[in-house]
């Protein structure tokens, strides 16, 4: 299925398009004939170019910390919260191609601009906030704890570092896949 003004494709069992709002199609138009120019909305630019547009921000942003906090006791766990919330806003909000990471949706992202989506938004920006914190929290103790690992519980500080990794990565992905999960309900029920 095909929406005929922004050419998005989605899934069979959706019959409208939730960023234009109007019915689908079942062949992709045409571009090549066409002399009018289609507007596309920025939300739906954002959808498809988020990938270009996330990722080098998140990484700039992340660099910009280490740079600007260098003697700062709090530079990782701020470097933490900015790479955290750049993957959650990715995975989320971005589309990253066909896949099948995601069963639902495949990777297909949300758009800012569909009404179920700006409904729940604050309530997304709650429990994010709530994560950040807990992730900070969570940096903060572990940062403190690096160094007695060895000498309390004989494990080596590279294998610390590495589970508070898998560990955050762990909880990013559980963040992600509840927003997607709540997200596609939404805009089922609308």
């Amino acid at each position: 299925m095909f929406c005929p003004q922004c050419r998005a494709e989605y899934l069979l069992h959706v019959h409208r398009c939730p960023d234009c709002d109007v019915p689908l199609v079942q062949r992709r138009p045409d571009t090549h004939g066409d002399t009018e120019r289609t507007r596309v909305s920025g939300f739906v630019l954002f959808k498809e170019l988020g990938v270009f547009i996330v990722i080098p921000l998140m990484f700039l942003a992340t660099m910009l910390v280490f740079i600007a906090l260098r003697d700062s006791p709090f530079q990782i766990q701020i470097a933490s919260v900015v790479v955290y919330t750049g993957f959650v806003f990715f995975f989320v909000f971005c589309d990253a191609g066909p896949g099948r990471a995601i069963k639902s949706m495949g990777t297909k992202g949300f758009s800012l601009g569909e009404r179920a989506v700006r409904q729940k938004l604050p309530l997304l920006v709650c429990i994010h906030a709530g994560s950040l914190i807990v992730l900070f929290a969570g940096v903060t103790g572990a940062m403190w704890l690096r160094p007695h690992t060895w000498s309390r519980w004989r494990i080596d500080t590279d294998y610390f570092d590495l589970i508070s990794l898998f560990t955050g990565v762990a909880v990013a992905f559980a963040q992600i896949h509840f927003f997607r999960r709540l997200l596609g309900r939404a805009l089922k029920d609308e």
